[in-house]
């Protein structure tokens, strides 16, 4: 019995024993597998790391005429980490994936097996290829796909667009990737961070030609009569900035200084409105190569005007691609303004070349490091290239004062936010990356110094040229060109992250002691989050360091008068500062923000805001022109959030009499034009036209209707006679009228001056009924100019006939007669008439379902579409309407951000009407 029962136990050892192996086995087999395969892989939003691609060879057959291309792929990849599947981006390509070959480079006999035939998963946009065996860490990978697609006409992808001629309509083919849009036109690993070599060759008909991001490499003719145009192997780039263009267009060319290949592209009867950015756009390629210290990468440089672009302009690397009428300037015909946001474009999209293409963002959480670089650096590129332009002012007027009502709602972003969802990363194409980027860039740029900024940024171009980096990557550069130049120890990290990781931005209050009796200033310095509502509900997804801030504060008085070199002291988060100046008395005015270099507010007490009123009606050119703006934008939005009264805000309106800048007169109205909005449907409304009338007047008559010379004089008086008709000058209103009846009565001669033409057209056409306005739409449909477009749509939108407006607003639903492109521009301008906007209100939801599919990923347009539709809202009625419409249409795509933001925008302009109306409707009376 003992003898059995030790056999037993014997037997059961050796039993569990044999178990404990097979699943210790079986564990390493399954544990082993998991290391490089995880079937839930293609579930991830973001391509897995273990494969990096090196080189793509794409072929492209673009059969334009027809509306289709087909192509093939070969990807040359390399695998880090051991796996057994290949993940592509794809999505909207017929693709034979029995068709597709793998293979172990150097060994062309050796084809991988797939496990299963490759598959589509649709909701990640993935290719998913699963293979028998692993591929092997260290070795390199070729890949082969064919491919074709219809040729559609939505701008992504590889689109078809087209222009009209006498001889009919002219069909060409142009590339849109960004962000995620290569996908839709080759398989290929589509995240910024994949870098790789590319080689693109396209077939094409031999009466078209064809452009890419490289130099022309070589170009023959095919046995069946097409053409072939094989391009070099590029520098590494991200998928995104992949380009190409097959058209019939004419080119202008020159050699820039520093020998690169510089063109301009334009369908034949635009080619001589190129000139301007053939000159202005060698020079800044230049200029550029000396301020980053870093020559032009590439040999040569394309720009592409192509018709229907919806995107304003795309950096692709050494293809720029832009919107005509933002871009293509005519002498005689564009205004300065046009000329100017040329320019503006030319140096935005050449800032990207060195800073987002060279050296590429990392993951588009940081789409604002690309973004706020262009849109400071372009300021740069603009003063070097047209000094007389005042481009250092006008940043304040164009970038910061808009962002600065924007960022102050309590549904704005941080600068920095993690993204993952096309949606969510097509919405930080917004004004926080670009405006805000770019007034942070600014603050920082002044407060290390413009030699010290300039080191870090060629250090972190040198370091991480043709790789991907993040903001701390920048941070870090910074800080060590700081240490470097003996600027004390600056931690731009520290300092940065308070404005980068937080929405938002400070009100820094100065408060004077006065009678101290000893000659000098006394003041002390508080920070607090400014609000414009600040009864708005600040709960946030996001997260916050307590909304305080590391703030540059520089100021100056009227006894020291120092605007180029400011005092500077550092305002530390939750620290108030008390500071002393010499030899000010109490009746000499402080000033702070000096020049409006930083991203913040300031207000004052009530003594000392009245010294500035003062000031300004004694002398105002004794306060430069940029805090001249700084005080109008900050008193103005001060009051509106209820931190100051608006009898102070607009007390320092009265010196606008003497005003003669335009940066000034700019400012002016936009802040005048909030209160306009706001008073347009009421009683107070008429004194307010007047009061106007009373400050526009006296510089009306200093401009005149004549040419005034200058490009500052010529934006001047274009927004002065802006001001002056539409306030109700009779004068203005009748020499609107008088030219635009002069054009009618002979069309093939239009004298009115360029600048004039969207008051003139808009006066006119409010004016008169609808001869006027079909004569407008009758010229729109002739023209070949892009510019004069947009003159004619803006003025058309402001007829006050309804059936008129209805009628208007049914044609953008039809791009046959006005292009996708051009229907935010008639939002807009209707929205801006008294009688348009109600109508355009109802007509927009009521085609709610167009709107969103046609302006889905027009990221530009969509949230100008919503802030125009919304700016006037500001009843309770209005905002109970306006969440219902909301509720009922949940699917919002890229506008749900600018939606939030119109809401919170809307509970504010109700709180304004609440706590301001009265106030300002008794101060009018009293001025008038």
């Amino acid at each position: 019995m003992a003898g059995n029962r030790k056999g037993i136990v014997v037997a059961v050892i050796i039993i569990l024993i044999i178990i404990v192996i097979v699943a210790l086995v079986c564990g390493l087999v399954f544990s082993s597998r998991k290391s490089y395969e995880s079937p839930s892989v293609w579930n991830n939003l973001r391509l897995p790391t273990s494969l990096k691609p090196l080189k793509y060879d794409v072929h492209i057959r673009a059969d334009i005429e027809n509306f289709t291309f087909n192509g093939s792929v070969q990807i040359l990849f390399k695998c880090d980490e051991k796996t057994n599947i290949v993940l592509l981006h794809s999505i909207a390509l017929d693709i034979n994936v029995n068709d597709i070959l793998l293979k172990e480079d150097g060994s062309p006999d050796t084809t991988l097996s797939f496990r299963k035939t490759p598959w589509f998963h649709e909701e990640n946009q993935y290719l998913v290829i699963e293979l028998k065996e692993a591929l092997k860490p260290g070795k390199v990978y070729t890949l082969y796909a064919e491919f074709s697609a219809p040729l559609g006409l939505e701008v992504a992808g590889f689109y078809r667009t087209s222009y009209e001629t006498e001889t009919g309509t002219r069909w060409i083919g142009s590339t849109m990737f960004a962000v995620a849009a290569a996908r839709q036109v080759f398989p290929c690993f589509d995240e910024p961070a994949f870098k790789a070599n590319f080689t693109i060759t396209l077939d094409h008909a031999p009466e078209y030609q064809a452009i890419s991001n490289m130099a022309l490499n070589m170009s023959s003719s095919l046995a069946d009569g097409w053409a072939r145009s094989k391009f070099k192997e590029s520098v590494p780039m991200s998928t995104y900035l992949v380009a190409w263009a097959v058209t019939d267009f004419a080119k202008k060319e020159k050699t820039t200084k520093n020998g690169v290949l510089f063109r301009v592209w334009a369908r034949p009867d635009a080619i001589d409105t190129v000139d301007y950015a053939l000159a202005k756009g060698g020079d800044i390629i230049d200029y550029y190569g000396e301020y980053y210290d870093t020559a032009f990468p590439l040999e040569k440089m394309d720009f592409i005007a192509v018709p229907g672009f919806t995107f304003i302009a795309m950096e692709n690397w050494g293809m720029n691609v832009f919107e005509p009428a933002k871009f293509l300037y005519e002498e005689g015909v564009s205004s300065a303004m046009d000329k100017q946001l040329a320019c503006v474009w030319i140096g935005h999209e050449l800032a990207h070349q060195w800073f987002g293409n060279l050296v590429t963002l990392e993951w588009w959480s940081d789409v604002w490091l690309n973004e706020g670089f262009a849109s400071y650096v372009e300021y740069l590129g603009m003063n070097i290239t047209e000094p007389d332009w005042n481009m250092p002012d006008m940043f304040l007027y164009r970038d910061l004062h808009p962002v600065l009502v924007t960022d102050s709602l309590t549904t704005s972003r941080p600068i920095s936010i993690p993204v993952s969802t096309l949606d969510e990363i097509y919405a930080q194409f917004d004004i926080i990356s670009y405006n805000k980027g770019a007034s942070l860039l600014r603050m920082l740029s002044h407060f290390l110094g413009e030699d010290t900024f300039r080191k870090g940024l060629k250090n972190y171009l040198l370091e991480f040229a043709y790789q991907n980096a993040n903001k701390d990557d920048l941070w870090a550069e910074l800080s060590a060109a700081a240490e470097e130049d003996d600027k004390g120890h600056i931690n731009v990290k520290t300092i940065m992250d308070t404005w980068t990781l937080q929405m938002g931005y400070p009100v820094v209050t100065l408060t004077r002691e006065y009678g101290r009796g000893d000659g000098n200033l006394h003041f002390k310095t508080e920070q607090q989050r400014f609000l414009l509502n600040p009864l708005s509900d600040t709960s946030s997804v996001y997260g916050d360091v307590g909304y305080v801030w590391y703030i540059p504060l520089t100021y100056t008085t009227g006894n020291t008068l120092e605007f180029l070199s400011p005092q500077q002291e550092w305002m530390k988060p939750g620290e108030a500062l008390t500071i002393s100046a010499n030899s000010v008395d109490d009746s000499v005015w402080l000033l702070a923000n000096v020049e409006g270099r930083g991203y913040y507010r300031v207000n004052y007490d009530i003594d000392n805001w009245q010294l500035l009123a003062q000031q300004l009606i004694d002398n105002h050119e004794v306060i430069k022109t940029s805090s001249r703006t700084s005080l109008l934008g900050d008193s103005f939005n001060i009051a509106r959030a209820g931190l100051l009264s608006h009898g102070i805000a607009l007390n320092l309106t009265k010196y606008m009499v003497a005003e003669r800048d335009y940066v000034p007169w700019a400012t002016f109205k936009e802040v005048t034009g909030y209160v306009g909005n706001m008073l347009s449907r009421t009683a107070a409304y008429g004194d307010f036209q007047k009061y106007m009338l009373q400050l526009v007047n006296p510089t009306y008559n200093f401009v005149g209707w004549d040419d005034p010379g200058t490009h500052l004089k010529r934006q001047l008086q274009s927004v002065v006679i802006s001001l002056a008709c539409s306030h109700g000058n009779e004068d203005c209103v009748s020499e609107a009228t008088r030219q635009y009846t002069e054009w009618m009565n002979n069309p093939g001669s239009n004298s009115i001056k360029p600048d004039l033409k969207l008051s003139v057209y808009c006066t006119a056409i409010a004016e008169g009924g609808s001869e006027e306005w079909s004569f407008a739409f009758d010229q729109y449909k002739m023209t070949n100019s892009d510019t004069e477009k947009v003159a004619l749509i803006t003025g058309m939108a402001c007829s006050k006939n309804t059936s008129i407006i209805n009628t208007y607003l049914s044609y953008i639903l039809d791009p046959t007669i006005i292009q996708v492109a051009d229907g935010e521009k008639v939002i807009a301008g209707i929205s801006r008439n008294d009688i348009g906007s109600e109508i355009l209100w109802d007509f927009f939801w009521a085609n709610w379902g167009y709107f969103h599919k046609t302006y889905n990923e027009a990221v530009f347009d969509f949230p100008k579409i919503v802030t125009s539709l919304t700016s006037g809202l500001n009843t309770p009625d209005e905002l109970d309407q306006f969440q219902s419409l909301l509720e009922a249409n949940p699917d919002q795509g890229i506008a749900e951000r600018p939606f939030q933001l119109a809401v919170e925008a809307t509970r504010s302009n109700i709180q304004w009407m609440k706590n301001n109306y009265d106030e300002i409707a008794m101060w009018l009376k009293n001025q008038l």
